[in-house]
């Protein structure tokens, strides 16, 4: 098959427990394939889910859109510093001194992928277009909220929903009459802020802030209230270094170097081998074995390596990556690896009362706290982050980072613990809510995790054999009948349709930062119209003030001191774990693979995936190809 471009190859594990650690006992004898000087060859696991800079908040789509669209500013191309100051679609801007005017002079004589030249019209386009599509499970609330007027349309469309009489009439008000985006002359655009936010600028990094082409969404089908363009979700056209030019959904993206990339010859001075890669070709491959084997045999460039499997490459080394080299059992392979990152993994339960899996609709057990207490003391921290991540991260300790301002170093966090698990097991069935939903259920919980991702099926599975365990304990109370607890895959755009749909009842996903500041990861998860707190109903638990929370969370935005910053902060951790509202599972760290020949990868929290244009193929000196 195209996927696996190797023999079959037998490769022996040891597999201890349902999330156990592999162990490589016979490296498998490979056939090395020269690399493809000018071509980078990727396994991924999950396809994207749109390519709309306006719509996708996902990894896999953000990882393709950032190679073909371009922000105002983005991040450093060395290094890891979290703030935006490399210039891209702007040369230069200034904030005026109350903190909420932005006025960029853009870049001249940049075109885009069908030759429309990018300017201020464009640009506010570009902007104006994400606040009338205003997808709620999209990127869109980053920037509206902070804007002049945006939160009116952003309050329609979570009310009323988008499209909608309402949110129709408030979009074309904010339009008409808030004057927060104003183009000032052919390449200089202000934006306008209802209050100083000191995040703005690296909401403008992201990727809901790329610049799109006009012309092509105007013939394309151009913007419609609160809608997708189904075109423009599947194809492209901005000003970054390549265009795509294919998608087979669930088997391959292809990108193709642009021609005529205005950062060209500016690349080369300070990265000569830059725009050597001229295609990219972005393979969807759930099974790890194969994506492992192609990588032995640099039939594939990099890939996803999951720390599952950790042992199969890493020779135990620590510190300093070096080269690439230095933590690698295998010449033909570069190994990155063991640096913190922002990405923080957790499990969600749906608190709303009722659920729609597959046309069935149930009653969740979630909506009693205690449940949720029980399952977070029946998760085995400890051993998710030794045998299932190989030691590749720790505990997450609430919503905001470790080593991110804001974070509460002293935040109380659950454990391992069968007999408390137990407790609040008993105490969920004591008080005759649980039984008749569990009946509701036909006794079938079902914990679903997207397919060929093995870190989050091992923790699924390490969160059935919790549950298990409690219904195991001679001290549990039982169900009138057995419980039945299955763990199940669905491939990544299924499963996102599903979360968005609110059909789980319990998930497991990871956040990285669109923005390195708290308020991106409080918002999504814990204010009432937040991506993630929307989904599982936060604010309709019992027990829980929205109208508390969210004005904390609003205060703690445009809070000026540090310190009372920082205050507002602590509260909203607390208030969130108190609720048990998620599982807080680990914070990742790094692990890169990549063939011994390619050069130009940088980590920095703040990318989605590689930026391919300064990566260019080459042997180290002095290698010999064994």
């Amino acid at each position: 098959m195209e996927k696996n471009m190797v023999l079959a190859i037998v490769v022996v594990v040891i597999v201890v427990g349902a999330a156990g650690a592999y162990i490589l006992l016979q490296p498998p004898a490979v056939t090395l394939i020269p690399p493809r000087i000018h071509t980078i060859i990727q396994e991924t696991a999950g396809d994207a889910e749109y390519l709309d800079p306006a719509v996708d908040y996902e990894t896999a789509g953000g990882a393709v859109i950032m190679n073909v669209y371009e922000t105002l500013y983005g991040y450093e191309w060395v290094g890891t510093n979290t703030t935006p100051s490399v210039p891209l679609l702007a040369t230069s801007y200034v904030v005026s001194g109350d903190g909420k005017n932005y006025t960029f002079t853009l870049r001249q004589g940049v075109t885009f992928h069908d030759g429309t030249p990018f300017n201020a019209t464009a640009m506010k386009y570009s902007l104006d277009r994400v606040m009338k599509i205003f997808d709620t499970a999209g990127p869109a609330w980053m920037f509206a909220e902070p804007l002049l007027g945006g939160q009116a349309v952003e309050d329609a469309a979570n009310e009323f929903g988008a499209p909608s009489t309402e949110f129709n009439a408030a979009y074309d008000n904010w339009f008409a009459n808030s004057h927060s985006i104003i183009v000032l002359d052919t390449y200089t655009i202000r934006l306008r802020l209802a209050f100083k936010y000191a995040p703005f600028f690296s909401v403008l990094a992201f990727s809901v802030a790329c610049a799109v082409s006009p012309t092509w969404v105007e013939a394309n089908g151009g913007v419609e209230y609160g809608t997708h363009n189904a075109y423009v979700d599947t194809h492209t056209c901005g000003t970054g270094p390549y265009m795509m030019t294919s998608w087979v959904p669930t088997e391959q993206i292809q990108l193709t170097a642009y021609t005529n990339y205005w950062r060209a010859t500016a690349a080369k001075a300070e990265f000569p081998n830059a725009g050597s890669i001229t295609n990219v070709v972005i393979k969807q491959n759930t099974d790890v074995n194969s994506r492992i084997l192609n990588l032995l045999a640099n039939s594939t460039d990099t890939g996803y390596w999951p720390t599952t499997h950790a042992l199969y490459i890493w020779n135990r080394v620590n510190g300093s990556n070096g080269d690439g080299t230095l933590k690698s059992l295998y010449p033909q392979l570069k190994l990155w690896c063991q640096v913190p990152t922002y990405d923080v993994m957790f499990m969600g339960f749906n608190m709303r009362e009722y659920m729609n899996i597959s046309n069935n609709i149930v009653k969740s057990p979630f909506v009693i706290k205690e449940v949720r207490e029980a399952f977070s003391y029946a998760f085995d921290y400890a051993t998710m982050i030794a045998n299932v991540l190989n030691g590749f991260g720790q505990q997450a300790q609430g919503p905001i980072p470790i080593g991110m301002f804001g974070h509460n170093d002293s935040l109380r966090m659950y454990s391992y613990d069968l007999d408390k698990a137990v407790e609040k097991w008993n105490a969920a069935m004591s008080s005759g809510l649980l039984e008749p939903i569990l009946a509701n259920m036909s006794y079938n919980l079902d914990i679903y995790y997207n397919e060929g991702n093995t870190v989050r099926q091992q923790g699924c599975l390490l969160m059935g054999d919790g549950i298990q365990a409690i219904l195991d304990d001679p001290l549990a109370l039982q169900p009138v009948s057995p419980l039945t607890v299955t763990v199940k895959s669905v491939a990544w755009p299924s499963y996102l349709y599903m979360l968005n749909n609110r059909q789980l009842g319990f998930f497991f996903l990871g956040w990285a930062p669109d923005y390195a500041d708290p308020d991106d990861y409080v918002v999504p998860f814990v204010k009432s119209t937040g991506l993630y707190a929307n989904r599982i109903g936060l604010q309709l638990s019992t027990g829980w003030n929205a109208t508390l929370v969210d004005g904390w969370i609003t205060a703690a935005a445009q809070e000026l001191d540090p310190t009372a910053r920082n205050v507002l902060y602590g509260k909203i951790q607390q208030a969130v774990v108190d609720q048990a509202a998620f599982v807080w599972a680990y914070q990742a760290q790094t692990f890169h693979v990549e063939g011994v020949y390619m050069n130009g990868y940088n980590y920095n929290p703040m990318w989605y995936g590689l930026y391919f244009y300064h990566f260019y193929k080459a042997y180290p000196t002095g290698y010999t190809m064994p």
